[in-house]
């Protein structure tokens, strides 16, 4: 098994206007000893087609592959309705230029308003994500489609205590069921599985969904808050969840996924090697050693 890490979160330098560049970050996970990142390309310049082609040569000089990439999402309208599907249509052309394996997304752009509907749901969401799963099948691509969590969101108040599709592993195996395409699978989200489902349910949820599984986000939380932590630093019993994920049989990566704060150029490097060496004491968990 190999590590994978969001190469994303290097990005943001602290105290500083100016971001890492591309070169910095990729340097920075190759020496922790990564091979791998998950990497969402630039897409909202009219300039992303030409960055995809640059930021491939680059990481093809550092000696690092794009195991995945992660679709936009609007569920917190961050961007304008009419300019979204552009965003999501470019991160897949451009994940096909830097060489990515999976294209992550959330399948929760269904806006929840006065019900509930779990067929309406996925019958919207189907055709939303059916073009996508067209290109992907005609390029070497796979859909990811990831687990998400009820986040309780006041702009879509839930419904019967629903209002996010795919945060209940049913509805996550049924779109990726109903699709019946070599081109669909799952990204497991540990950290919100527990968020989801808690501490001891994650695990029976990760055996439901499993045989769809073909990449992953691995963080951590406590209190089921959503908190993107390196594992060990929450409360998810890692045994137990690397054990499930030996039983049927993944042979993917290990992605960390991080979201929150600014690491200074001096703390960096050591942070990278210390998720890097975290990810190793995890693979050994997976091999029962």
């Amino acid at each position: 098994m190999e590590l994978s890490i969001s190469l994303n979160y290097l990005k943001p330098r602290l105290n500083a206007d100016e971001q890492r560049s591309t070169e910095e970050i990729a340097d920075i996970c190759r020496r922790a000893g990564f091979k791998f990142v998950d990497y969402t390309p630039e897409f909202l310049s009219d300039e992303w087609e030409r960055n995809a082609y640059r930021d491939r040569e680059i990481f093809e000089r550092a000696g690092i592959t794009v195991e995945q990439t992660h679709a936009p999402f609007n569920r917190y309208c961050k961007y304008d309705d009419e300019i979204f599907p552009t965003y999501f249509w470019r991160v897949f052309e451009a994940s096909k230029i830097i060489g990515a394996k999976y294209v992550v997304v959330h399948a929760d752009e269904y806006r929840v308003s006065g019900r509930y509907d779990e067929r309406e749901i996925e019958d919207f969401t189907y055709e939303y994500l059916a073009p996508y799963v067209e290109y992907a099948d005609k390029n070497g691509l796979i859909l990811a489609v990831e687990n998400v969590f009820e986040d309780n969101s006041r702009r879509w108040p839930q419904v019967d205590g629903k209002s996010r599709f795919t945060s209940r592993v049913e509805e996550l195996k049924g779109i990726i069921e109903r699709f019946n395409a070599p081109s669909v699978k799952c990204c497991w989200d540990f950290g919100h599985a527990k968020c989801a489902f808690g501490s001891d349910g994650m695990v029976d949820a990760l055996k439901h969904i499993g045989k769809y599984v073909v990449c992953t986000h691995v963080h951590d939380n406590y209190y089921e808050k959503d908190l993107h932590l390196v594992p060990f630093l929450g409360d998810t019993d890692w045994q137990k969840n690397m054990a499930c994920l030996k039983s049927f049989g993944y042979s993917g990566k290990l992605s960390f996924e991080f979201a929150y704060g600014k690491l200074p150029d001096g703390v960096a490097d050591v942070w990278a090697k210390y998720v890097y060496e975290t990810g190793k004491y995890l693979i050994r968990m997976f091999d029962g050693t």
